[in-house]
């Protein structure tokens, strides 16, 4: 009966036992969050699949940690095992833990009381951890999917081995003997080709509570921004250690930090950096000391004094920041930081006189600029740019995340060695400005000397940079006079038609406005002058750097519009200018009145093309025609003028006439005596030089009923150029110059060899010679004087005063100094006196015929030397 009772108990036990196992193993995924929550922190809470057991294990599809608005971490296909070997062995698998980094930061912990607490003991609690395996195929970083990899732990008798295996990031550690942690391997590959390296043989501390007793950390950082990879080394035992800071490869040291812990205080005292990164190394001190840092990151008070050294023309600079002491609350802040000293770099100078105030949250501070901030520069910049005095007051701005608020000015004073001196100011208000970010208003004016042109100029304007908008609302700029090689600009002045404006988009960028360019008169040396000029552009790029610009330029009274369109591409600035065919009487205001030439018909064109780079200077190219031009002269007219000239120019070379030459022609021109059919063509390059000589060739006109002409004129000129006279008449030349006592007639010709820079010669061994018989006739009034004077020249001058001359010749030579030396040889008859007998003249005359043209009785002077030569020749004759 017994036996009865005892088995049916149990059984009922067991039935029971097993009803309350089955319904807690059926509701596991709602009492378990239930219990989970107490240990949760506020906020959190736990949520799970229905389990499923399998061979030696339980099975969960989905295991999430979520908090009021997102989910923390997601644990999918997860795995428990039990193996019961010679030691028991726990095993957890999981194909991926998905981690939200974002919404552990939107947790907020709320304060708990603070109880007496005995600190963990870290060896006690590595003992505890059974032999287990733990491996997580993929763990997902949702904000950092370039770190995601494959975690595993291990724990055995050999100690606990952790793996976190990916493409960017690799790590591997072991504690061994409950005591050390060994960091075998740290690497994590970083942005822009940055990377660090990590080893470590740490002791570990008693307790959670206390500082490992000793140990060293190892670290390499590669990064972009430094040639050599830098490693980083802590050691330490005890309460005192250093952190080194030196290039890999035994560098020199870059940082030596000592450092020194007690109960109260957080000590860095004598230690040294230098960095080489830059253009010239830095180097200084550091001391830092960290008080109440047991009681917690509020109660923190710090006190530092760091300092650069640097070096430069001027001398040594010293730079130092302070801290006085100071409470770090890192909610609200109010930390005062003094920043003075000097920094010296090559030819420069820079001075900062810096009290500021970090306030506000830490990890999102303002620095806030206290009365009597103020940054100042001064040095030479460039070679020819110095820098007398540039200042930044910054007193009442402050500078966040967010930007600049409050005043931003500048004032510049400096010169340039070139381009002269100025003074420029600048005053703007700022509103959470960055680049590309806030609202910045100024305003601008200044004024200085232009040296090359010899110019007085002013400046003045207004402008914004909203968000990524940067505006130019006005500009007003001038100068008093410009002047370069006698050519003199009145009061030109530059402003703007409508604002610019510069979109700074990386997609659809944007940079454009119209000015307008201005000048009163322009006069120029030879006395001509053009009266109001104005130029007009429209401006349309994508940003200052590169734009394309297109303008007109009009002048007084009925010049242009000359059309010119540049680009620029910030390096080189290509543009094109075309000037419409227009009467040349538009250019009347061009020529000096003492000329004496009034433009008449005719069409005047012209285009050009050019570049401009700071590296090959000015390079253009192009073409200017005048056709069917004519216009009155003093003393006659000019007619049926056609002028074409193509031309280059590279830096100071011209080269006249690139495909064709240069070509003049004109169809008539009456002045002292007519002249028709004129021709002449250039072709080369000024300056000349033996590689690239200039040619003058085809030089034809025709007078005095034949022809002048010059074949060729090569320069520099190494053989003559040879003038050529064909058939000229010697009576139109005595007529037009109006010589009253004598008269020639008939036609001669001739070759005058003709040197431009030769030491001693303009004509050397040229001739003359009749291609006709001549005539000569002496006046009856003239020759009976010479009879009562002489009675022997009378004879001769008898037998010249009709002569018909079958031959002559003149040999000619003209020095360079306009010494004329004719030596002729003449053979004709005198009809009157005896038709058979021959006369035979020989003579030789010499004038400077450079005082004899710059005479104003030129046929008066030449009436006398005629009638002192023939005088003389009758004296000598039988």
């Amino acid at each position: 009966m017994l036996l009865k009772k005892t088995i049916k108990w149990t059984g009922m036990i067991l039935l029971g036992v097993g009803a309350v196992s089955t319904t807690l193993w059926l509701t596991i995924p709602r009492w378990l969050p239930v219990v989970a929550k107490s240990y949760l922190p506020e906020g959190v809470s736990l949520s799970l699949t229905q389990p499923r057991l399998q061979q030696w294990g339980v099975f969960i599809d989905d295991i999430a940690l979520k908090s009021d608005s997102c989910t923390l971490a997601n644990v999918q296909q997860f795995t428990f095992n039990y193996q019961k070997q010679q030691i028991d062995s726990l095993s957890f698998n999981s194909q991926q833990l998905t981690i939200n980094e974002g919404c552990f930061s939107q947790l907020s912990f709320a304060d708990k009381k603070e109880t007496a607490t005995v600190p963990l003991d870290i060896h006690a609690l590595l003992a505890t951890i059974p032999h287990l395996s733990v491996d997580i195929n993929h763990v997902s970083l949702m904000d950092n999917q370039r770190y995601n990899g494959h975690f595993q732990l291990k724990s055995d008798t050999n100690g606990r081995l952790i793996s976190y295996q990916g493409d960017n990031t690799q790590i591997q550690a072991l504690i061994r003997d409950n005591q050390w942690l060994d960091i075998k391997q740290l690497k994590i590959n970083l942005p822009d080709d940055n990377q660090i390296e990590l080893a470590a043989e740490i002791a570990l501390p008693l307790n959670v509570d206390s500082l490992p007793e000793n140990g060293s950390i190892s670290t390499t950082l590669l990064t972009s921004h430094y040639a050599y990879p830098l490693v980083f080394i802590a050691q330490w035992q005890g309460n005192s250690g250093t952190i080194s800071i030196a290039e890999q490869g035994g560098g020199q040291a870059l940082a030596v930090l000592p450092w020194n812990v007690t109960a109260e205080n957080i000590t860095i005292e004598k230690g040294r950096w230098e960095w080489f990164g830059l253009d010239q190394p830095l180097r200084g001190g550091v001391n830092i000391n960290i008080a109440q840092w047991q009681q917690g990151l509020t109660g923190l008070r710090l006190t530092a004094r760091l300092n650069v050294m640097t070096q430069g023309h001027a001398g040594k600079g010293n730079l130092v920041m302070t801290i006085p002491e100071t409470a770090i609350n890192w909610l609200d802040a109010d930390i005062p930081i003094q920043l003075t000293g000097i920094v010296n770099k090559d030819l420069m100078q820079a001075s900062a006189q810096l009290p500021v105030k970090v306030t506000g949250m830490l990890t999102d501070p303002t620095i806030e600029f206290q009365p009597g901030s103020l940054l100042r520069f001064k040095g030479q910049l460039t070679e020819t740019l110095t820098v007398k005095d540039a200042r930044l007051p910054l007193a009442g701005s402050t500078l966040s995340s967010k930007g600049f608020n409050g005043h931003l000015n500048a004032i510049v004073l400096a010169e340039d060695t070139i381009w002269g001196d100025y003074r420029v100011h600048f005053a703007g208000r700022s509103t959470d400005f960055l680049p590309d970010q806030g609202n910045w208003q100024w305003r601008y004016w200044g004024e200085g000397n232009l040296l090359p042109l010899k110019a007085r100029w002013d400046i003045a304007g207004t402008g914004s940079w909203v968000d990524n908008m940067v505006s130019f609302e006005t500009l007003n700029t001038g100068f008093d006079v410009l002047t370069y090689q006698h050519t003199s600009m009145l009061a030109p002045r530059l402003t703007l038609l409508t604002p610019f404006r510069w979109l700074r988009n990386d997609k659809n960028p944007l940079f454009e406005g119209k000015l307008k360019l201005t000048s009163q008169r322009i006069d120029f040396p030879a006395g001509g002058f053009l009266d109001r000029a104005d130029f007009i552009a429209s401006v349309k790029g994508q940003s200052p750097f590169r734009f394309n610009m297109k303008g007109e330029l009009n002048a007084k009274p009925t010049i242009g519009p000359i059309t010119i369109n540049t680009r620029w591409d910030g390096e080189r600035l290509r543009g094109q200018m075309r000037w419409p065919a227009q009467p040349i009487n538009a250019f009347q205001s061009l020529l000096p009145e003492k000329l004496g030439i009034t433009l008449d018909n005719g069409e005047f064109y012209t285009q050009a093309d050019f570049s401009i780079a700071p590296q090959q200077g000015l390079v253009a190219g192009g073409h200017l025609v005048v056709k069917q031009g004519s216009m009155w002269l003093k003393d006659g007219v000019l007619e049926g003028l056609d002028f074409i000239l193509p031309w280059r120019l590279n830096g100071d070379e011209w080269q006249l006439g690139v495909k064709q030459p240069v070509q003049l022609r004109i169809k008539r021109v009456n002045n002292l005596f007519e002249m028709t059919d004129i021709t002449a063509d250039l072709q080369g390059f000024y300056p000349i030089t033996e590689a690239k000589p200039l040619v003058l060739s085809n030089v034809k006109v025709a007078m005095l009923d034949g022809t002048i002409s010059m074949a060729k004129l090569a320069l520099p000129q190494h053989e003559a150029a040879i003038i050529s006279l064909d058939n000229l008449e010697l009576s139109r030349l005595f007529t037009l110059l109006k010589v009253t006592q004598f008269a020639a007639s008939g036609k001669v010709s001739g070759e005058l060899p003709f040197f431009i820079n030769n030491n001693q010669w303009i004509v050397k061994d040229g001739w003359l010679a009749n291609s006709s018989y001549l005539t000569l006739r002496l006046d009856k009034d003239f020759v009976d004087s010479i009879d009562d004077s002489n009675m022997t020249a009378g004879v001769a001058m008898a037998w010249l005063r009709y002569l018909e001359i079958s031959r002559s010749w003149t040999r000619v030579n003209l020095s360079n100094l306009g010494e004329l030396v004719l030596e002729a040889e003449i053979q004709g008859k005198n009809p009157l006196e005896d038709k058979r007998r021959q006369v035979n003249l020989n003579y030789r005359h010499q004038e400077n015929i450079f005082q004899l043209w710059r005479s104003l009785r030129f046929g008066s002077q030449l009436e006398e030397w005629l009638e002192k030569s023939l005088s003389d020749l009758g004296s000598e004759s039988e």
